[in-house]
């Protein structure tokens, strides 16, 4: 039997907190993109559409288990009114796509550390998205568009999302994103060969650099989140740490994404923290990080990663969809046995997979039911 939406708002609540609730939470990584090819529409047309995506959503939700999930698709739309570099939508299917993509110039530097946000509307901004910047009155105009087509789209989707939530009794953890101030740096300003270079470089003004983003971040924070509680989280992404030497992370990555953690902490919110790839050289960084961390891990361990933080954060993730993608059914199972069972002792641990589940190749539709409503079932506390 489902549990109602009150009984997952209290098993989710403990298990974040470092309690043991009733079962383990069973968190949804799976897309808008995949639940548009799970209904079986068209992925260029949908992401056009919110309408659409939320009827996708609605029959995810209806066939695939889960208590938790909460995302938010990146419509073309607003990234094509804006002239968009930074995130550019797929020829063939308008998905959305990151590339590497320089917003400021070395020599730049010192004019970003003495304001960091006149230079990024000044300068950053034209750069990424051109359209904005044309000259007389058309770059006012598209900056216009950009902002009716981003709040169209994203009002009607988080309206219809929370309809939907409310349906199904599944509860939205995640409102917001935000990056460490060193990751908003390398992906938005210097690019991943431009940081790469400063960090051998020009460290001095890199950090300084990095510490001018840190307020940035707060501020971004608590406008895109702007209600501190256990639920939804704040979600936050670290794409560096794992390409850097530990040295080079003590210095220029931990200091200030540890102020950000605790501010935001203090300010009584819940962080749900992507640790990409493997962090297993910065356990000892992490077992500083205080509760109210959802800590979500990619490859790591999670036997080894209970061991040494789960005592003061929750953790999740480590399920890997390759499997979902290529193995037996029972296959599956057997590793999301072996998962819980390290993981989930005394409580502090959410389930989910290492990654977000982005389109039908992902997973197999099959495979990932029958983890999802095994874990429902074997995840009880006795």
């Amino acid at each position: 039997m489902k549990p109602t939406a009150e009984q997952r708002v209290e098993m989710l609540k403990k298990a974040i907190m470092c309690e043991q609730p009733e079962r383990v939470p069973v968190v949804s990584k799976a897309e808008p993109s995949y639940a548009i090819q799970y209904a079986g529409y068209d992925l260029k047309e949908a992401q056009w559409d919110p309408a659409l995506i939320l009827k996708a959503t609605d029959k995810m939700y209806e066939d695939i288990y889960c208590d938790a999930g909460g995302n938010m698709p990146r419509f073309p739309l607003v990234y094509k009114t804006n002239g968009s570099k930074a995130f550019v939508p797929r020829e063939s299917d308008d998905f959305v796509q990151h590339p590497e993509v320089t917003g400021l110039l070395a020599e730049e530097y010192d004019e970003y550390i003495a304001d960091p946000f006149k230079c990024i509307v000044e300068t950053v901004m034209p750069r990424l998205y051109p359209k904005l910047s044309t000259k007389d009155t058309e770059g006012g105009l598209n900056l216009l568009r950009a902002m009716i087509a981003d709040n169209q789209s994203k009002s009607q989707y988080l309206g219809g999302l929370a309809e939907l939530g409310k349906k199904h009794g599944i509860i939205n953890i995640r409102r917001g994103a935000i990056e460490a101030p060193f990751d908003f740096v390398a992906d938005l300003l210097r690019g991943f060969t431009g940081i790469s270079m400063d960090i051998r470089r020009d460290q001095g003004r890199l950090k300084a650099a990095v510490e001018a983003t840190l307020p940035l971040m707060v501020r971004l924070g608590k406008i895109v989140n702007p209600t501190p509680g256990t639920i939804p989280s704040l979600f936050i992404p670290l794409h560096m740490p794992s390409y850097i030497r530990t040295k080079d992370f003590e210095n220029l990555y931990w200091p200030t994404f540890k102020k950000m953690v605790d501010t935001f902490i203090s300010d009584g919110y819940t962080l749900q923290i992507f640790f990409e790839k493997n962090w297993e050289r910065y356990y000892d960084f992490l077992q500083e990080l205080p509760k109210g961390v959802i800590a979500y891990f990619e490859e790591d361990d999670m036997g080894v990663v209970k061991e040494k933080i789960g005592k003061n954060v929750c953790i999740m993730g480590n399920y890997p969809i390759t499997m979902l993608r290529l193995n037996t059914k029972q296959q599956c199972i057997d590793k999301a046995k072996e998962i819980i069972d390290k993981a989930a002792p005394g409580g502090g641990y959410l389930f989910c997979m290492d990654k977000s589940i982005l389109t039908i190749d992902d997973a197999k539709p099959e495979n990932l039911i029958a983890v999802s409503e095994f874990v429902h079932e074997y995840g009880v506390y006795k």
